[in-house]
């Protein structure tokens, strides 16, 4: 009965063999429940062995609480590293009772790797899904717990924000508790149940790597996460997931110039183009097609050009970048200052609920998510003070190094995963009209853009501390950037003579007119047609 009983609720699991006409006996401990009375004897048996299994947890959690403390392994390393025996003769030490044979931890570089290959992609802005596709697709092993194969994106999420990989151990902080129905779920543990260990021999990734991946991660936690409000079943975007990774170039940034609509990526045998999603709803008449691959490369050489060519207005506003960073100089101390005094603050609360949540026996659901926020928010401050400066002294940059900047910067246009962040980045608005022949129903496509300026600057500064680069984005200076023109197409002969066919009303001859123009009778004709719209001349050809 003790193996039921592990569950603690061997009693009712015999209640209802019984109630469904099963028998149950137990020769050791002297039960039949054929026997008047056998609910007394399980009953108490229950108890008893409940408690023993209890008894055997805690002796078990406490021999793994003194393994870690005695930095070995306690099985829960995870994918990157291994345990392995300290001493040789640890098969014969398994074939005898007694302790089981102790194990170390080390770094399993096959694994590692990988890892750092993970941080590597992520800093590199590879959305989480890609990296697990991508793992997949290389067949990488998932470690020595795998048991099905493939990368899920929760597996990639939870190697980004593990600090072990940083040489920061913690062991026991969740404890598991099960319900009548067998039902499990993890909990937090008490605090003299937690060990936490600093091993930096077991680091794998550098911490600038880990503090760019946390940076990123707070990013896409303030876009993607739970908002105050949201049931836990799941958030709802507040923006959509193409618009921060677009599967195609210009897809999301593409809008129509006639009802300001997005343009959507189709396809039809080899021809890729953008089109107007209104023209496929019918509430749009722009139907002009934009060739995706044309499109695509006017756009990535023309910002290239602009950038390298240094106009006169980017030499203004790298003047204003200049007097910008020498402005947010002085001002860094008060803002490292204004954090650390935030951050006594929160430390000090999230104190104050943790002693209120231990008071209570069933802990409120308002304070538990009040907690949630707070530790949050710690996490964040602590990012902000490390990213500030050692000093205050802040290098100003002079034109040629920003200059020199913007060009390392517009390398990321030739790399086919950068290109289309960049160019988000790089452009504030994006649009498309046809230009169509007078009497024409198609015709070519005109792009014309605006680049965001600051933000341009700002992205293309490597060697600016990040704390310096956040103030600077809050200023949110601007300049008088030109609106740029691309044609991906020209009108052809006979549009570019329609107008100046008018000389007819002048009278003068078709055979003139064809001497002028030095197109045949028939092109000079279709073309004065399709300028002047009506029919009431005669063909001059008949």
């Amino acid at each position: 009965m003790s193996r039921l009983s592990r569950a603690g609720d061997g009693k009712a699991f015999i209640k209802d063999l019984v109630y469904s006409g099963g028998r149950f006996v137990s020769v050791s401990e002297g039960i039949d429940t054929n026997d008047p009375g056998w609910e007394l004897k399980v009953g108490v048996l229950d108890i008893h062995h409940s408690q023993t299994v209890a008894n055997t947890s805690g002796k078990v959690r406490n021999g793994q609480m003194g393994r870690v403390l005695a930095d070995d392994s306690a099985g829960d390393h995870p994918f990157g590293f291994e345990s392995y025996y300290h001493d040789e003769d640890w098969q014969l030490q398994l074939t005898r009772r007694g302790p089981k044979p102790k194990k170390g931890l080390r770094v399993y570089e096959p694994e590692a790797r990988w890892v750092r290959q993970i941080f590597g992609w992520f800093n590199a802005v590879w959305p989480i899904g890609q990296i697990a596709r991508e793992l997949t697709r290389l067949a990488v092993p998932k470690g020595h717990r795998a048991s099905t194969a493939g990368w899920h994106p929760q597996q990639v999420h939870r190697i980004l924000n593990n600090k072990k990989y940083v040489g920061e151990w913690t062991w026991g902080a969740t404890k598991t508790l099960t319900n009548a129905a067998g039902d499990k779920k993890q909990v937090a543990a008490d605090k003299d149940a937690v060990a936490t260990r600093s091993r930096p021999h077991l680091r794998i990734v550098e911490q600038a790597a880990w503090d760019a991946a946390q940076v990123r991660t707070a990013e896409l936690r303030g876009k993607f996460g739970l908002k105050p409000g949201q049931k836990d079943r799941g958030p709802k975007p507040p923006i959509d997931p193409c618009a921060v990774y677009p599967r195609t170039l210009l897809g999301g940034l593409l809008r129509c110039g006639s009802c300001g609509g997005a343009c959507w990526y189709k396809g039809s045998g080899n021809r890729q183009y953008y089109v107007c999603a209104g023209v496929i709803k019918g509430t749009c008449v722009q139907s002009t097609h934009v060739p995706a691959e044309r499109a695509q490369k006017a756009v990535i050489d023309t910002v290239t050009n602009l950038l390298n060519s240094w106009p006169d207005w980017m030499e203004e506003l790298s003047r204003r970048l200049r007097d910008a960073i020498a402005e947010m100089a002085t001002q860094l101390p008060l803002e490292r200052v204004r954090d650390e005094q935030k951050l006594q603050e929160v430390v000090k609360a999230i104190a104050n609920i943790s002693r209120a949540v231990e008071s209570q026996s069933t802990p409120s659901p308002k304070l538990l998510e009040r907690l949630g926020e707070l530790e949050v928010e710690e996490r964040d401050v602590e990012l902000r003070l490390k990213s500030f400066p050692s000093d205050s002294a802040i290098t100003l940059p002079g034109p040629d190094w920003v200059r020199a900047q913007l060009k390392n910067w517009t390398e990321g246009l030739q790399d086919g995963r950068k290109a289309a962040r960049v160019l988000r980045e790089a452009i504030s608005s994006l649009t498309f009209r046809a230009v169509v022949a007078p009497g024409k129903t198609r015709g070519f496509a005109r792009l014309q853009f605006q680049l965001r300026q600051w933000p341009l600057l700002l992205a293309a500064l490597d060697g600016i501390p990040p704390s310096v680069k956040r103030l600077l984005t809050e200023a949110g200076q601007e300049g008088e950037a030109p609106i740029f023109t691309i044609d991906l197409g020209e009108p052809t002969v006979m549009d570019r003579w329609a107008p100046q066919i008018a000389w007819r009303t002048e009278n003068v001859t078709w055979e003139d007119i064809v001497r002028r123009t030095g197109m045949d009778l028939n092109r000079v004709w279709i073309a004065w047609k399709r300028h002047v719209g009506d029919d009431d001349e005669a063909d001059p050809t008949r």
